[in-house]
């Protein structure tokens, strides 16, 4: 079976290869060119989708409730007669989950237990392996319809279920390390499910099974290697939904600055290139949210995932190197101060930037006045200006909100813009974190992730109240954080754009320039979300708004 897997890697350009610190990781063995489909994974069996979204999704196919066919008939959502708590959009979805998995699920009284369903289903789903029958809603494609578009072809080719399983019990678990406390808690869902699987006489038929379920221990190390490897299921919008078991996927290893994005397309997971990656290359994803601090990443990663993080944003240490050791063409004029001030190098110093919890002011708490103050002295840019890089932008004498805004979009946009190459972009960026890290701030300190999840919220509430052009400076500020924190493909920052372009728009006081801003905005947002979303199937349904809205833009500027 491992040379099955080495052959299914070997069809996407990609190789499982050892590795001392990691175990092993996932390698490029061809270019593979940004925007494109890595490799796609499906599911060990049918994700459990959260209490709060059930009566919005068919439990087979993942079909949102209201969306549309190739038939442009709207799907309503029926549910499940027996136990009133699954849905599905058609008779052919229910008889699928009926006959794959429901009927042994449907009358248990733990069924809200995410845990105990997932360590059912998964048993379910091996045993019909091992007899030979595979859950039909897996022989399927994504979105339950046949020639679903998946990526940028049409319904690649997916790993049989026999390879998934055999990758499933490859991976780690980590029950040696594991907490005393959880692993009581699986000892006691695993005895709960065995116990419920023989009540209700499940056919356990295959030579392997011998009639019987799977031993307490057995289950017991299931329950482990999903916790360590399971993904959260998002919409196209990045809204969580469900949770799943995809063993393809899990053999990416994390990194906080990765270089391809997770994405679904109904069940089935698409690993997506953000930057173009060369033969050799790892190809990585991110397991925690690339916008918190460092040292809260990495206590997600040891407690989730029992890892000490060394990606290139966390791999120096305590130590920083020696300012005479950093770029010798740091500028004689920065602050005596400030110059004296040890410094990271690379990506670390990002983390650098971006830790600290203040905000608000010295002897008050944070209100929308106080917010307001401090976003309102904002230029929003010019929308040429955004459009074509010019010559390196200088510094600000003093970084606040506005001088910080400023300096990071004329920066950084038109680099994007232009599509210049990972490595000068990066090169690029390097360079405004050691600007940033060399010149005075104002208090509270404009860039840190405290500031950013404040302004996101006060962005949210300026939307609702249709406050377009405060929203609209708030809005711009947040990109420019973005940009500074996520990989500029990163789908977070073309989902950002889209809604910043949005209330541009709407805002009718700022004229034709926020029409022209709003435009060069969409533009932005086309450009990353093509890359992380792609252009076909229900991700490329999120492209295509953003195409239709740059319409009545330009329709708006003639």
């Amino acid at each position: 079976m491992e040379a099955r897997l080495e052959e299914h890697l070997d069809r996407f350009g990609l190789a499982l290869v050892n590795d001392k610190h990691k175990y092993r990781k996932v390698v490029a063995k061809k270019v593979i060119k940004k925007g494109t489909t890595v490799i796609t994974s499906r599911p060990l069996c049918n994700p459990i989708i959260f209490p709060t979204h059930r009566s919005k999704h068919c439990e087979t196919c993942f079909r949102a409730k209201g969306s549309t066919s190739h038939g442009g008939q709207a799907h309503d959502l029926e549910r499940c007669s027996v136990c009133k708590k699954r849905y599905y959009c058609n008779r052919e979805c229910f008889t699928t989950a009926w006959k794959g998995w429901h009927r042994w699920i449907c009358p248990d009284k733990d069924m809200e237990n995410l845990d105990y369903e997932m360590l059912k289903m998964v048993v379910i789903a091996i045993e019909r392996l091992r007899n030979g029958s595979s859950s039909p809603s897996l022989t399927t494609s994504a979105s339950g319809t046949s020639g679903t578009h998946i990526g940028d072809d049409l319904h690649q080719e997916v790993e049989p279920l026999e390879l998934t399983e055999y990758v499933f019990s490859t991976l780690m678990g980590h029950e040696a390390v594991s907490d005393h406390a959880q692993l009581s808690k699986y000892r006691e869902i695993a005895t709960s499910v065995r116990d419920q699987l023989v009540k209700s006489k499940y056919p356990f038929k295959s030579p392997l099974s011998a009639g019987a379920p799977p031993s307490v221990q057995e289950l017991v190390q299931y329950l482990c290697r999903f916790h360590c490897n399971n993904f959260s299921i998002h919409d196209t919008q990045l809204f969580t939904m469900a949770e799943g078991t995809f063993p393809i996927g899990a053999l990416f290893n994390h990194s906080c600055r990765p270089n391809a994005i997770v994405m679904y397309e109904g069940q089935m997971q698409i690993v997506r290139a953000l930057e173009d990656i060369v033969p050799g290359q790892e190809v990585c994803t991110s397991y925690v949210d690339n916008g918190v601090q460092r040292k809260e990443r990495r206590a997600l990663l040891a407690e989730k995932y029992y890892f000490h993080c060394m990606c290139p944003r966390c791999e120096q240490e305590e130590e920083p190197v020696d300012a005479v050791d950093q770029d010798q063409s740091q500028e004689a004029s920065s602050p005596p101060q400030e110059s004296a001030k040890p410094k990271w190098t690379g990506f670390r110093i990002l983390d650098d930037l971006i830790e600290g919890e203040q905000d608000g002011p010295k002897d008050g708490k944070i209100d929308g006045e106080w917010l307001t103050r401090q976003f309102e002295p904002i230029v929003l840019p010019n929308a040429r200006s955004l459009h074509t890089a010019g010559p390196e932008i200088q510094p600000p004498g003093l970084i606040t909100r506005a001088s910080f805004t400023s300096y990071l979009v004329h920066s950084i946009v038109p680099l994007i813009q232009t599509g210049v190459s990972e490595a000068l972009y990066q090169e690029r960026l390097f360079r405004i974190y050691r600007e940033l890290q060399m010149t005075p701030h104002a208090s509270p300190k404009p860039f840190t992730t405290t500031v950013m999840t404040n302004a996101t919220s006060f962005f949210n509430t300026c939307l609702e109240h249709g406050s377009w052009a405060l929203a609209s400076k708030i809005g711009m500020f947040v990109l420019a954080q973005y940009l500074m924190i996520y990989p500029r493909h990163h789908p977070l920052v073309g989902l950002h754009c889209f809604t910043l372009a949005k209330s541009l728009w709407n805002d009718v006081e700022g004229g034709l320039s926020s029409v022209r801003l709003s435009h060069e905005v969409l533009l932005l947002a086309k450009r990353i979300l093509v890359v992380s979303h792609g252009t076909k199937g229900q991700n490329g349904g999120l492209v295509e708004e953003v195409v239709q809205f740059l319409k009545t833009v330009e329709t708006e500027l003639g």
